[in-house]
């Protein structure tokens, strides 16, 4: 997940904390500094490590069933994450022209996607407080800056930074221009047949914890957190009771979705929603004055294709060429 993301993350836990035993008379005073705090992120180098998946879970879904759609047979689910996973690739591999804000033409991915961030909801000590659902939506609006991606998981709109690294001469592990996501990875799927010549292909990935970019179930379908443990590390009202911060921080995902409309005569995306679901769990907490506390906070995590030339302008200065 991109750096603001998790940025965004750790000022609703700090805020959420204090605003629930502090009261609203400090909130100017503790926006600010969590703020200021966020500003001091940086980038880093995250932790690369396995994580043990979580289980399984249910199905959000309706189940497959086996047949013909849009003149394509589907044996089993295997045949139809078989067939997302090329037609990914095949999208990905189709760029276009845009124009930038300076009036350059730059080459970017021809399928690009609209972002958005919710907070759905802030548990502290498992109770949630009215004050704080009222002010998250502003904390979000205000640092969050959605911007212009590939589709998902994606580095950069730039096929040529769409890696590991986001360099074309260092690109590390994954190449995000073709997907790592496998039968095995997928929860349920289905298929629809939207009688104009394409398909609906709905996709839940299994569930998982600790999800990095291209190394699990969540991470080879969605935009995930990766390691937030640099992040939570930078906020310096923040401590713990106890503990590390590999053992206080939990981020879990299950029950995200992806609904992926396809052109059957091109094998190409050319429309799609990804709904990533994610839970974060901070224990043993000390912030300020407040000492050993709990939060847990639900996100989704929305990206809408095609973006439209509104979002484009407005996330990017982007026109299409």
């Amino acid at each position: 997940m991109k750096k603001t993301f998790k940025a965004v993350l750790c000022v609703v836990l700090v805020v959420a904390f204090v605003l629930a035993l502090a009261g609203c008379g400090k909130i100017n005073y503790i926006t600010n500094g969590t703020i200021t705090a966020i500003k001091e992120v940086q980038d880093g180098t995250w932790n690369q490590k396995d994580e043990p998946e979580g289980d399984a879970g249910a199905s959000a879904i309706e189940p497959f069933v086996s047949g013909t759609y849009g003149g394509i047979e589907f044996a089993d689910e295997a045949a139809v994450i078989n067939y997302y996973v090329q037609c990914y690739n095949n999208t990905k591999a189709q760029t276009a022209n845009y124009i930038d804000g300076e009036g350059n033409t730059v080459e970017y991915y021809a399928l690009v996607g609209e972002e958005k961030l919710n907070i759905d909801s802030v548990l502290i000590e498992g109770s949630e407080n009215a004050v704080i659902n009222n002010l998250v939506p502003t904390i979000v609006d205000g640092l969050f800056k959605p911007s212009v991606y590939g589709l998902p998981p994606c580095n950069n709109r730039d096929p040529l930074l769409d890696n590991s690294n986001g360099d074309a001469a260092n690109p590390g592990q994954f190449d995000f221009r073709t997907s790592y996501f496998t039968p095995e990875d997928s929860q349920a799927c289905n298929v629809v047949d939207n009688g104009d010549g394409t398909i609906t292909i709905t996709i839940q990935p299994k569930a998982s914890s600790m999800s990095m970019r291209g190394e699990d179930s969540q991470g080879r379908f969605f935009e995930v957190l990766g390691d937030i443990g640099a992040t939570v590390d930078s906020i310096s009202q923040l401590s713990w009771a106890s503990g590390s911060t590999e053992e206080n921080c939990l981020v879990d995902y299950e029950g995200g979705t992806g609904v992926i409309k396809i052109n059957t005569s091109t094998n190409t995306v050319v429309e799609a929603d990804y709904h990533m679901k994610v839970n974060v769990a901070v224990n043993h907490a000390n912030v300020l004055v407040i000492k050993d506390k709990s939060a847990a906070v639900a996100i989704s995590y929305d990206m809408h294709y095609p973006a439209s030339d509104e979002y484009l302008l407005d996330a990017r200065e982007l026109t299409r060429a």
